[in-house]
């Protein structure tokens, strides 16, 4: 596991899951206003889940999970503001 990115269609938000970070705690799940987050099983990791972008397409750049995240495994990138979103409404 590694970097994974998810870049929106029209290119205004992405998403990278830094998936060895990731604890499984599911905070950002809880709190993504949109579900774009969901758990996928891991059997690989003693967690048991890692997080997953489901549907880029339904992020709205809040950045909640990146700022909540304890493990710093999220980062949300805003098109225009050139690094990422800390919480911050797009």
């Amino acid at each position: 596991m590694s970097l994974v990115e998810s870049t929106s269609a029209n290119g205004l938000f992405k998403l990278a899951v830094r998936e060895t970070w990731c604890k499984g705690c599911r905070i950002c799940v809880e709190l993504c206003p949109t579900k774009t987050l969901v758990m996928v099983e891991s059997p690989d990791r003693w967690e048991g889940s890692v997080v997953k972008v489901e549907n880029i397409e339904a992020c709205n750049g809040c950045g909640i999970c990146e700022a909540e995240c304890p493990d710093f495994a999220i980062s949300v990138f805003v098109e225009g503001k050139g690094k990422p979103a800390k919480g911050e409404s797009a």
